[in-house]
């Protein structure tokens, strides 16, 4: 692979290597960097395929400009597996709690 596309966004460097897989289309693989430190690395798990590597290229820095507008405006995760786990959290803690009965007291009197 060899860098095809770089850009600086927010003094972070997007930098994007393209490649074919093994079905022809290209894919990009992103780094992002800040004062020569890595921040992320997308690994080749599932991403869009590319008829050309220019494509792949623009959709590789898109996705890390997201990626950073993501973490500087809002740094919770909001993956559904981290939104599933706050939710057990709150249930959780709510049924061990003096609150869960009167929760159900308010119910039953409406």
């Amino acid at each position: 692979m060899v860098p095809t596309g770089n850009v600086t966004y927010n003094g972070f460097v997007i930098t994007t290597r393209s490649r074919n897989n093994e079905r022809g289309g290209w894919i990009a693989h992103v780094e992002i960097r800040r004062d020569g430190r890595l921040f992320v690395c997308s690994p080749d798990t599932v991403q869009p395929e590319w008829l050309t590597e220019t494509e792949a290229n623009r959709d590789g820095l898109e996705r890390g400009c997201k990626f950073i507008d993501r973490i500087k405006n809002d740094r919770q995760d909001r993956s559904w597996v981290a939104v599933r786990e706050h939710a057990e959290r709150w249930f959780f803690r709510l049924e061990t709690s003096q609150e869960a009965q009167q929760i159900v007291r308010d119910l039953d009197a409406h």
